[in-house]
């Protein structure tokens, strides 16, 4: 059996989303109630199926002011386009495949 070496490090990835405007509290819940454990619990078996293993994954966002038409349009834009491309990864990994002799 080949030697292997363990690569440790953090996957970096920066978030943006818009809530509605309303007490600090509030926002922040509504900021983060997209993270719920179902979409971590994603994130951890699509990472461990390409071999990496997450020992720990969280979210922190914090409040940066109102929110522009263009960064809102940004947003939608690229959450549409986000659902098309999930939907094609999933039903990817939930395709059977019949092999005829």
């Amino acid at each position: 059996m080949s030697s292997k070496n363990l690569f440790k490090g953090k996957l970096v990835v920066d978030i943006v989303t818009a809530v509605e405007t309303s007490d600090e509290k509030t926002m922040t819940d509504q900021a983060h109630e997209g993270f719920a454990t179902e979409l971590f619990d994603e994130i951890m078996a699509l990472l461990g199926a390409k071999g990496y293993i997450t020992q720990s994954i969280g979210a922190t966002l914090k409040n940066k002011g109102t929110a522009y038409d263009t960064e809102l349009q940004l947003i939608e834009k690229n959450r549409l386009e986000s659902i098309k491309r999930a939907k094609s990864i999933y039903n990817k990994a939930n395709k059977v495949i019949i092999e005829f002799e």
